[in-house]
């Protein structure tokens, strides 16, 4: 997988043989420390690192944050006009995520605007894509044309803006106990809330049942994070990959393929592990 940012907050790694499976790390607990790397830079939708992560080829992860000092980003015209209709406050957030999805769809050698079906972003035939914007303008984009990736979900959320009131509606018994042994829970329970969201986007993109907060439970095991899904969720024959980063300006980023496996019975239990990139 390809993860293109233009975000001060990650940092290129040399380029390594694509792994069998995920990698062990350990669970985030809060943002990971700035690191200084190079930025291009005329306008919102630069590209400054290009990260070769694995294990998902034909797969990229896109970061923008709209710089609206710099020069303005350039939409597809279909996708200007559709910026155009929205109401001025939606905007900035609307082109942000635009521009992260050009962004990875460029990575991957696609070209084709992102249209939209109600609130669902429609991308080029072929791609299985998400996208997910932020305060602050800030998009990200996960998109994919790997024949075994069926579906994809993204999530992007300020780890200071949920509190208990949503900790209460999100989070299992055995979540808010996770997140309430935390150094920093505002941060944990941002990884929960932005993880199930990632999975819901992913699931509603299928024909498979919309899944419910309590649906999908965290739980960490040998230094792991693992999403537990109920009976039913997932369609048979189907399984999941999901990944994670905090970043430095308290910012949560997590995102899900669901790849098609063949051979495996449908109706129990799924369980996803999130690498932390």
């Amino acid at each position: 997988m390809t993860l293109i940012t233009h975000h001060p907050g990650l940092r290129p790694r040399a380029a390594t043989a694509e792994p069998a499976g995920p990698r062990v790390s350990a669970v985030p607990d809060g943002p990971s420390p700035p690191t200084t790397g190079a930025r291009t830079g005329t306008t919102a939708s630069s590209l400054a690192d290009t990260l070769l992560l694995g294990p998902l080829p034909a797969t990229a992860l896109a970061l923008c944050r709209l710089d609206e000092s710099r020069v303005p980003v350039s939409l597809h015209p279909e996708e200007r006009r559709l910026a155009d209709a929205l109401r001025p406050a939606r905007r900035p957030d609307f082109v942000a995520g635009r521009a992260a999805a050009a962004l990875a769809l460029r990575a991957l050698g696609v070209g084709g605007p992102v249209l939209r079906n109600g609130r669902r972003p429609v991308f080029p035939a072929g791609v299985r894509g998400s996208i997910s914007h932020c305060v602050g303008h800030v998009g990200v984009s996960f998109v994919s044309v790997h024949p075994r990736v069926i579906a994809t979900g993204t999530d992007l959320e300020r780890t200071d803006r949920l509190g208990r009131d949503a900790a209460r509606l999100v989070c299992t018994p055995h979540e808010h106990e996770w997140v309430r042994q935390a150094r920093r829970p505002e941060s944990r329970l941002s990884v929960v809330f932005s993880a199930k969201e990632a999975v819901y986007k992913a699931l509603s993109a299928l024909d498979a049942p919309a899944p419910v907060f309590h649906d999908v439970e965290l739980r960490v095991a040998e230094g792991r994070l693992h999403a537990h899904l109920a009976r039913g969720l997932l369609p048979a024959g189907c399984r999941l990959l999901g990944w994670v980063r905090l970043l430095p300006d308290n910012h949560v980023m997590t995102s899900v393929a669901v790849l098609s496996e063949g051979g495996r019975p449908g109706g129990e239990a799924s369980v996803a592990s999130f690498d932390v990139l």
